[in-house]
């Protein structure tokens, strides 16, 4: 192999039982080891551990709390009024949603809705203006009542004898906006898609024709411009809701002020959270060893709080993070430093999961090997004895399936081979970690495990394929650039240029409606019975919607732009003032 400093006396597969190494020759490898790739250039983190350790926002916890019990008690007479007009209930619901604050009220907006949804009123509804007609519809859907059992078509009355929707509904702002945000929670073959063009098509005229105001006109940018709310990170993005929602008038004061005093209090959670993450990524100790590899220990918590945005769940944070961090050590060793045989013996390595095997490995490889497999066993010591539940061979199984999937893309980088798009994606759907992360994620949060689900984890299934479709073709339209400047072959766009002579920006707008029709698909769990439980659909669908927040502006994870800088300072830096001393 080129730029390697040995090689094996035959060609090793990963189940094959591989000669044992002299001593020399492993001496060797770990002397004169050269990376066989060009390097990307990937910045340091801002995030030292000097950073998390002076972490602190040193506010009075237990005040906070007895304030916001209080407010949460006024709140929740509000949702809970009678005399409240069904728009306003259904702006209420919005607004707390937005804000973060959804996980303290979804008994009380449960029971809000599903008097909504009874026969005689919502009939009554239908026919009320678009805004409305279009937020409810979102908001029953986001909460996992599925609308089209109790109305065919909500939006019949904003659409005319051919089933499109009415130009005169064009000029009505407000709701030309709830409707583009509804459009985001389709199923396939449903016709709520149409309104995506459609009212975007609309509201861009409007702005460009100067036809709203300055601050509506602002407010339909943002929206045009961002992530539509059922694509974005709730918790991650709740700040910056209240930073607008501040400049709203009118407004529930209320609200706001419960949504501040509680995001104060997660963010002093979160930075003890950090700080125990820190001292064990100090301890293991891979960060001062393998300095070729990304060290995005903040970065990757902030993509735990991404996918478990319930703030009473700190172990999901932490274990995540743990995994999460690991999988960039693998994913830098096979992308850009192990060689080709190096490779074959991690990935033999970590399919027997057996630290008798370490001896065929260099020096780094056994330490990458030791701290993945005294994590995971951890996790899995943790699971067994909180609550007797077995999962190691499922957890090591994933780690195998992954380090599979990265060999192959080594093979085909080594070999110079762009393979067939459905042939690299089959294996990039593996690549890109989410069955790891969900595998483990699905025994954090899961109270009853089914043989069902255990099999699906590593099957394909349809919600599956989709998230991990998404989440690849996500990572790939934001890293591409970058891969294709240093001579990468395995990329997404690059088979599928390559198998379809169509030009880049062809390939990427033809993505991107890959991903509208994956997300059509991961719709229907929301709302339909499966055999997953409704928590872990929500940590699926949470997992496209971390790489959508992550990859927003380009590769906010490698490169580290200043606006996911921003983003993860604005969390665990500064607070918000309140009325509470």
């Amino acid at each position: 192999m080129e730029n390697s400093v040995w090689s094996l006396p035959y060609c090793l597969s990963t189940t094959q039982t591989p000669s044992r190494f002299s001593s020399q020759l492993v001496a060797d490898a770990n002397k004169h080891h050269i990376p066989y790739r060009t390097p990307p250039n990937f910045q340091p983190s801002p995030f030292t551990r000097e950073f998390i350790q002076s972490l602190g926002n040193k506010l009075p916890i237990e005040t906070l709390q007895e304030t916001a019990r209080k407010l949460e008690e006024k709140v929740r007479v509000q949702i809970n009024g009678t005399n409240m007009e069904s728009l306003n209930l259904l702006e209420l619901i919005d607004d707390i949603e937005r804000l973060g604050l959804s996980f303290k009220f979804e008994e009380d907006i449960n029971k809000a809705l599903l008097k909504i949804i009874s026969i005689e009123n919502f009939e009554d509804r239908i026919g009320k203006g678009l805004h409305e007609t279009a937020l409810l519809f979102g908001i029953l859907r986001r909460h996992g009542f599925d609308v089209s059992e109790v109305h065919a078509d909500i939006f019949m009355s904003f659409k005319d004898e051919e089933g499109k929707f009415k130009a005169e509904i064009s000029n009505d702002v407000e709701g030309m906006l709830s409707l583009y945000e509804a459009s985001y929670l389709s199923l396939e073959e449903e016709s709520v898609w149409e309104a995506n063009a459609f009212s975007r098509t609309h509201l861009m005229n409007l702005m460009k024709e100067g036809l709203m105001d300055t601050k509506m006109a602002e407010k339909v940018r943002h929206v045009l411009e961002g992530l539509p709310y059922h694509r974005s990170c709730f918790r991650l993005m709740a700040r910056e809701c209240i930073n607008r929602y501040d400049k709203i008038e009118p407004h529930n004061l209320l609200l706001l002020e419960l949504a501040k005093l509680d995001f104060n209090m997660q963010q002093s959670s979160y930075q003890n959270e950090l700080k125990e993450l820190s001292r064990w990524w100090w301890d293991i100790g891979l960060s001062t060893k393998l300095k070729f590899a990304r060290d995005r220990l903040v970065e990757l918590y902030i993509w735990s709080l991404a996918i478990f945005p319930e703030p009473h769940l700190p172990i999901c944070h932490k274990e995540l993070t743990k995994v999460g961090q690991l999988i960039t050590i693998i994913d830098d060793i096979y992308d850009i430093y192990g060689t080709l045989d190096e490779l074959e013996l991690f990935t033999y390595v970590i399919e027997r999961w057996n630290v008798n095997s370490i001896n065929t490995l260099p020096d780094y490889l056994v330490l990458c090997f030791l701290a993945i497999y005294n994590t995971v066993n951890g996790i899995a010591y943790d699971i067994f004895k909180e609550r007797g539940i077995k999962c190691l061979p499922y957890l090591t199984k994933s780690w195998s399936n992954l380090c599979k999937a990265y060999l192959q893309e080594a093979k085909w980088f080594h070999n110079k081979i762009i393979p067939p798009f459905n042939e690299f994606l089959q294996n990039a759907r593996i690549l890109i970690s989410g069955g790891v992360i969900l595998t483990h994620s699905y025994f954090l949060v899961s109270k009853d495990i089914t043989e069902q689900v255990l099999h699906s984890l590593t099957n394909h299934h349809d919600m599956l394929s989709s998230s991990f479709t998404i989440f690849r073709l996500t990572n790939d339209l934001a890293t591409s650039t970058d891969e294709i400047e240093r001579g990468e072959t395995s990329n997404s766009i690059i088979s599928y240029m390559h198998e379809t002579t169509l030009p880049e920006e062809n390939v990427r707008r033809y993505f991107k409606t890959l991903i509208d029709k994956e997300w059509r698909i991961l719709n229907k769990y929301l709302v339909m019975d499966s055999i997953f439980p409704k928590s872990f659909v929500q940590v699926a669908i949470n997992l496209v919607r971390s790489a959508h927040c992550i990859y927003q502006y380009g590769d906010g994870y490698g490169r580290q732009d200043n606006i996911s800088r921003r983003r993860i300072e604005s969390l665990l830096v500064y607070t918000f003032p309140t009325n509470v001393s």
